[in-house]
Parts: C-alpha cells; structure tokens; sequence
C-alpha cells in the first residue's frame, strides 16, 4: 500500500509538471485538494486503498510546499494594456 500511494503520487506529479511547474505552484493549495480526493475516489472500498490515497496526498502535498518556498513561480493576474480592452489576463513571474 505504501508503494502504491508512491507511484499514484508519482504519477500525479508528472501529469502536473506537464502543465508547467511554475504556473501550477502558484495554486498549490486547490491542486493538493483535487489530487488527495482524486486518490481518494480512485482507492476507495478498501483501508489499505485509503492509506494508498493518504500517502500519495502526502508526497504531492510536500512535494508542492517545498516547490513553492525554494522556486519562482507565475500568476495568472489582470494587468493594464494600451489597447482595447484595456485590461489583459496575464502571467506575472513572482519571486520567492
């Protein structure tokens, strides 16, 4: 179960850094929800399925606190612009 919970975790994370690593720690919080109920959905019936999904939230949840303290990342922010329409969703690099 604890091997299990390792590579769900694993898994999870490489589909994460496809998205961009520094656009995806900057909503650290709401991605580690998702993935610790996706798991949860995904091993539940059993408790060794709830240990998996436990350990797996765990390794993504530090993997993405320790990202976010040591990495610059970038938000999605409203910035002002010269054409129309005058405001334009962009991502701002931010640093640690």
């Amino acid at each position: 179960m604890i091997i299990t919970g390792l590579l769900s975790a694993a898994g999870l994370l490489f589909l994460i850094f496809k998205f961009g690593i520094r656009r995806v720690i900057a909503y650290d919080i709401p991605i580690d929800i998702a993935v610790t109920v996706l798991l949860m959905y995904l091993f539940a019936g059993t408790y060794s399925g709830m240990i998996a999904a436990m350990i797996g939230g765990l390794v993504v949840s530090i993997t993405l606190f320790a990202m976010k303290q040591t990495m610059d990342r970038e938000e999605l922010t409203v910035v002002r612009t010269s054409k129309f329409p005058r405001r334009a969703l962009r991502w701002v690099k931010v640093k640690v």
